[in-house]
């Protein structure tokens, strides 16, 4: 009787530990299925942009000016759905490094380059826009938006700029940290001189600094 009931139990909890097994197998399988590119993550980015510029409410919570409200009024008739062409734009450290005069820098740690050179990449589209007028950068400012997540996929700091047919085109600036962490943030592009049509318009944008552009097609 007792070699039965110890019998029973042992087969509970082979049992027992199969099922768990079995569901961390489950759960890891699940957490890399839906494991998000950084063209995806982008597109949540530019979905709740859009999103601001279209509620009223939250126009209002960040600025009473009508002129910038207008500029958010013109942003948000554009449609973001789909966009027409996405594009990476990688820059290259050294022509950051000149940028922000790290050279003029002495005993500049390594950990603080690297935080200058990564300043200095998110702001480059802020840099932009400033060509744009006071009003622009303040809406884009308004309507800036971004998120953190972890990514495997994610190599070196880049920016993603998504083009629209009939919309503002938005550039999106991937940061890498640590332990694979990602954070992401998304402006809309206002300067109209800025020609991102192809990527040659993009390279002869920045020929004054190196800059890497290929197109970035989504996964099916």
């Amino acid at each position: 009787m007792k070699k039965s009931v110890r019998n029973v139990l042992v087969g509970l909890i082979i049992v027992f530990g199969l099922i768990i097994v079995l569901s961390l197998s489950a759960c890891s399988n699940k957490g890399n299925a839906e494991a998000k590119s950084l063209y995806e993550q982008g597109l949540e980015i530019v979905r709740l942009m859009s999103e601001m510029t279209q509620t009223e409410g939250y126009v209002d919570v960040y600025t009473g000016n009508g002129e910038v409200k207008a500029v958010i009024q013109s942003i948000s008739a554009g449609d973001y759905s789909s966009p027409k062409a996405v594009y990476a734009i990688s820059v290259a450290d050294d022509d950051l490094a000149a940028m922000v005069e790290l050279n003029r820098l002495d005993n500049v740690s390594d950990e603080l380059k690297k935080f200058l050179l990564q300043r200095s990449r998110s702001a480059l589209m802020t840099q932009i826009n400033s060509m744009s007028g006071v009003e622009n950068l303040a809406a884009t400012s308004v309507c800036t938006a971004g998120k953190s997540f972890v990514s495997e996929n994610a190599a070196e700091d880049v920016i993603y700029l998504y083009t629209y047919e009939n919309a503002r085109p938005i550039a999106v600036t991937f940061t890498i940290g640590e332990n694979q962490a990602v954070s992401a943030t998304g402006m809309f592009v206002m300067y109209d001189g800025f020609t991102c049509g192809s990527v040659a318009e993009i390279e002869s944008f920045f020929s004054d600094i190196t800059v890497n552009v290929s197109e970035v097609l989504p996964e099916k």
